[in-house]
């Protein structure tokens, strides 16, 4: 094994010491194995947000002729960077993993081709080694703004959400009556995070990094609900109300036309159904 050891660019920095072992470990059995053309830094190190929770990612780009083979033998050079006691290959990515060692590091692995270069994803990275000069064949990263399409399906979605109500209350299924409120919670931060666009890719344990201060606090006093009858209708309520003004306004900026009708029937239903007013259409007389 070469005696390889790379410096250790300084968004390494936050993560725990552990992992700084980890990544030397990782450098070593790429570097060792000529395959690898380039090994790089992904994820909160290669945006410069990481924390002292981040992952470490690597982004692995082999040569063409010797990517299947490479690939299929992921869990062997996987053994030979530190023993791990969860290791599972992401779905439809030959030789990309996430893995937890003995000790609890996560390290996530991207496996992509040198011709895949010009067309990635993943584009965001800090180079740790280039033998052939990959870097220029690197797409620039443009951030893409809000999707009026996706802003759209979010607020049809919280309208069938909140319709559902009265179905939950007829069965008293009061387990299935919180995880509603929690639907909604989530209906919710998701069209925060759209509006907010651009903001640059960020791992799923960046919650509360996609809002703004104003967004989160308004989230952390929503209820989220208690499995009786009561603390559901409230927090459906609590929920929707804070949803539509927020959707209404982003639905504007967007352009996107508001379901006015959808709305009157779905107000006209929960009136007549349980005689509440949560939205702002007006019931029908």
């Amino acid at each position: 094994m070469s005696e390889y050891t790379p410096e250790h660019p300084p968004q390494l920095a936050p993560l725990p010491p552990a992992y700084g072992v980890l990544f030397d470990r990782a450098c070593q059995v790429c570097q060792a194995d000529e395959r690898v053309r380039a090994l790089w830094l992904s994820g909160s190190v290669a945006r410069g947000a990481a924390d002292a929770g981040s992952d470490l990612d690597l982004m692995v780009t082999v040569q063409d002729d010797a990517f299947a083979a490479f690939a299929a033998s992921w869990r062997d050079w996987l053994a030979q960077i530190a023993p791990t006691i969860i290791a599972r290959e992401l779905p439809g990515s030959p030789g990309s993993f996430y893995a937890v060692t003995e000790t609890w590091e996560r390290l996530d692995v991207v496996c992509e081709r040198v011709s895949a270069l010009p067309t990635t994803p993943y584009r965001i990275r800090i180079n740790v080694f280039d033998r052939d000069d990959l870097t220029q064949q690197l797409p620039a990263y443009n951030q893409q703004g809000p999707s009026a399409e996706r802003v759209g399906r979010l607020i049809e979605e919280a309208f069938r959400i909140h319709g559902l109500l009265p179905a939950v209350l007829a069965r008293q299924d009061w387990l299935l009556g919180v995880e509603g409120v929690h639907t909604l919670r989530t209906l919710l931060y998701q069209l925060f995070v759209e509006g907010n666009a651009p903001q640059p890719p960020m791992g799923v344990k960046q919650w509360s990094s996609r809002l703004s201060q104003e967004q989160r606090e308004l989230l952390e006093r929503l209820p989220l609900g208690a499995p009786n009858r009561q603390a559901i209708i409230e927090g459906h309520v609590a929920v929707v109300q804070a949803f539509m003004p927020a959707a209404k306004a982003l639905a504007l900026r967007l352009q996107v036309p508001w379901p006015e009708h959808l709305e009157r029937k779905t107000a006209e239903y929960l009136y007549r159904e349980l005689g509440i007013t949560s939205l702002a259409a007006r019931p029908a007389d």
